[in-house]
């Protein structure tokens, strides 16, 4: 029995890594290193385009407005993926950040943004040698792999309070002054 608790008190004093949500940064640069970090542009532009009060500003102002759109909707993309990996997200997200670096991981996130689920093996493996297109697929059939694709749908990519969010930076950014109830 002592020598079970002292076992204990040794691997928490060794600091034994607790898993976390994953970090906002962690999960940006994975988003980034699959090629996905034009997403909030992209939207922003949708926004824009289909908000008539934004819809009517001057083109340097829709320009102006691009960044602090663009910016909520990438930071609310990455909020709901690390909601979606939940409380070990960190571990994910690591797991990911070592599988990118490898020349299956490079090859997976070339041909990732662009894919659809079915064909993202057969794209990111086509160049791929025997051992490196055998890495691909196991990561592909991993639960690591699921949970992080499945966190990407987990969530809005629109807020519902879009409006609101956005009157402040819009204001302070770009001197675009909308009430939020315009915004919607």
């Amino acid at each position: 029995m002592r020598s079970a608790a002292l076992l204990l008190s040794l691997c928490g004093a060794a600091g034994v890594a607790q898993a976390a949500p994953a970090s906002d940064a962690d999960v940006a640069a994975v988003v980034k290193t699959l090629g996905m970090g034009s997403l909030g542009t992209t939207m922003a532009s949708l926004v824009i385009d289909s908000t008539p009060a934004l819809k009517a500003l001057p083109d340097a102002e829709q320009t102006c407005a691009q960044a602090p759109v663009r910016d909520l909707l990438d930071a609310q993309f990455r909020r709901s993926i690390i909601q979606g990996l939940g409380s070990d997200g960190d571990v994910v997200i690591a797991e990911w950040s070592r599988f990118l670096a490898t020349p299956a991981g490079q090859a997976l996130s070339t041909t990732f943004a662009n894919s659809t689920p079915e064909n993202t093996e057969a794209k990111a493996g086509a160049g791929l040698a025997g051992a490196d297109r055998a890495q691909l697929a196991a990561f592909m059939a991993s639960p690591t792999y699921r949970r992080m694709v499945a966190s990407f749908e987990s969530g809005p990519a629109i807020p519902e309070d879009l409006d609101a969010q956005l009157a402040k930076p819009l204001q302070d950014q770009c001197r675009i002054a909308l009430k939020p109830e315009e915004i919607s």
